[in-house]
């Protein structure tokens, strides 16, 4: 059976899974959930499958998956690919995807939702803006020093920390102080990590992963 991705456009988190089935050569099926409608509306379908109501959700191997990092440790683990050689280096990966969680996928994630989708007081946008830009200077650190996250290979800790850093290329970025237009002369080792991440086979950026899917569930 195909995989099966239950997704969003607007969606971080969903962009994640989708790039690290692209990057697996994984065939899948997009399906895409209307999350703007209330989660009781959404296709019976999709409720009976998302326990916690949430996309990302991935149907493989007669599994059910929920949550973006716990689908992508699944996927690397299935394949034995986009991961650590070792047990020290599996565990490095799992390091970043955990800081992920809490640093890019909160404050970038919030940092846009909260100015194109919510109405966020500027008090909490400011915020979040901050820490936004600490995640940056943070990756930058690192990837001054090597040219992946977890060491000399790409792996899903790259999947998962560039997910929402890709939609910096839209309007809200700018007011956000960190438009993905400056990062060649703020942030180039990000900028530069970005690049090599999208030059791997089956690599797509979000906006053309998901183009041409229309949204049914």
């Amino acid at each position: 059976m195909t995989p099966i991705l239950y997704c969003h456009p607007d969606s971080g988190f969903s962009y994640k899974v989708a790039l690290a089935l692209r990057l697996l050569g994984i065939e899948f099926e997009q399906r895409h959930v209307d999350i703007r409608s209330p989660r009781d509306r959404r296709s019976q379908e999709f409720r009976e499958l998302a326990v916690h109501g949430e996309v990302p959700v991935l149907r493989i191997d007669d599994l059910v998956l929920c949550q973006s990092n716990v689908i992508l440790d699944y996927l690397a683990t299935r394949a034995g690919a986009l991961d650590g050689d070792t047990v020290e280096q599996r565990l490095h990966v799992r390091e970043w995807l955990s800081w992920e969680a809490n640093r890019v996928s909160l404050n970038v994630a919030h940092s846009r939702y909260g100015r194109q989708f919510g109405h966020y007081d500027p008090a909490v946008l400011a915020w979040y803006d901050r820490r936004s830009l600490a995640d940056l200077d943070r990756l930058q650190a690192q990837l001054a020093q090597t040219p992946w996250l977890a060491g000399e290979a790409p792996s899903i800790a790259d999947v998962a920390c560039s997910g929402y850093l890709f939609f910096t290329i839209e309007p809200w970025a700018e007011a956000a102080g960190f438009a993905m237009s400056t990062w060649p002369e703020r942030w180039p080792a990000v900028q530069a990590w970005l690049d090599r991440l999208m030059a791997l086979p089956g690599a797509q950026t979000p906006q053309a992963l998901f183009a041409g899917h229309a949204i049914r569930y």
